[in-house]
């Protein structure tokens, strides 16, 4: 049984009931802080860093459907259920990772019983903002 982590874990399971929530589960994404993993990134268990300035940082991805998608996770207990190995991570508002990874595929709790695909063509509505306008005219 799923319990959420936080709000956005909470508002993310209601948008998936009733559609009248998914537009405040937008609104709080954005500014909510997601994690993706970052194999190479060298951090220890438990440890946090910052980025270096113009840091190259490979991102994890996973094939499928014959597209490529980043796991993203909402929290981090979301990434222990999906990796059963300690895994270097970054963490950063969802709006960052958008912006630091344009066109992409993500995929929010991959596995979870409360997951979500967010293709770039949806990130790319969410990130103008225009994704509100479509979700008015869907009512």
């Amino acid at each position: 049984m799923f319990e959420p982590e936080n709000s956005l874990e909470a508002l993310m399971q209601a948008a998936a009931k009733d559609p009248g929530v998914v537009p405040a589960f937008y609104k709080v994404l954005l500014d909510a802080e997601i994690y993706v993993l970052t194999p190479e990134m060298s951090v220890k268990p438990g440890q946090r860093r910052p980025l270096k300035s113009r840091e190259t940082i490979n991102i994890a991805s996973v094939e499928f459907q014959g597209l490529t998608w980043h796991p993203a996770f909402t929290s981090r207990k979301r990434i222990s259920d999906y990796v059963r190995e300690p895994e270097s991570c970054l963490g950063a508002a969802a709006r960052n990772l958008f912006e630091l990874l344009p066109n992409s595929n993500f995929w929010l709790n991959p596995l979870s019983e409360c997951q979500k695909p967010l293709p770039a063509s949806e990130v790319s509505l969410l990130m103008t903002g225009k994704i509100f306008e479509t979700l008015k005219t869907a009512k």
